[in-house]
């Protein structure tokens, strides 16, 4: 993403570590090509759901700038 902020790389980092947790149930080891439909959309559930919701979190405790 290009011009990203502050806040959304801190979200984007905090769901890379949720990413890590279903990659972790899914195996290192695997090839993303050998990924069931099953296996990306949980990968991809996980970092939608996961960025929406640090995106909801950060905006809550950020104050607006007018």
């Amino acid at each position: 993403m290009q011009g990203t902020t502050e806040e959304e790389r801190v979200a984007i980092a905090l769901v890379m570590k949720r990413l890590g947790q279903t990659m972790d149930q899914i195996g290192w080891d695997r090839r993303l090509r050998d990924l069931t439909a099953t296996d990306v959309t949980a990968l991809i559930e996980e970092v939608l759901d996961g960025y929406g919701a640090e995106m909801s979190r950060i905006a809550a405790t950020t104050e607006v700038p007018f």
